[in-house]
């Protein structure tokens, strides 16, 4: 078996698109604090490459493809990440433990949890299905 190795660079710059997000401001700030430089930016995305790093070894241990953190943290960056979000990184973290235990179980389900299971099943085919192209 051929392990696969995390591509970092690429997971840097996930994070850097989280943080383009969380970060982002209006063209007009309303005071100081709407103001974002470039080093407060890698200062975030830094501090999210750090909390994705934490998962890289149970995902290795699990024998899945560690990489499967920078398409979580991708993800992440189009679907939930947001202003509001700012630089907290609670919902970043809780965020990504979620995305990661479903695409890389370390539970044991029964019939009862497992139920809404196929409620992602679904909400996956559905969005397949409006996939944009461009």
């Amino acid at each position: 078996m051929n392990p696969k190795k995390l591509n970092k660079s690429a997971l840097l710059e996930a994070c850097e698109k989280v943080a383009n997000q969380t970060l982002w401001q209006t063209p007009h700030p309303q005071d100081i604090s709407d103001i974002i430089d470039f080093e407060q930016r890698n200062m975030l995305a830094q501090k999210y490459f750090e909390k994705a790093l934490q998962h890289v070894e149970f995902i290795t241990g699990q024998e899945r493809d560690p990489n499967l953190i920078t398409r979580a943290v991708v993800y992440l960056a189009y679907s939930h990440a947001i202003p509001p979000m700012k630089d907290d990184l609670s919902w970043f973290n809780d965020m990504l433990e979620a995305l990661i235990e479903l695409a890389c179980p370390n539970v044991l389900h029964f019939k009862e949890t497992s139920q809404f299971l196929y409620d992602i099943e679904k909400g996956i085919n559905e969005t397949r299905k409006n996939i944009k192209t461009a």
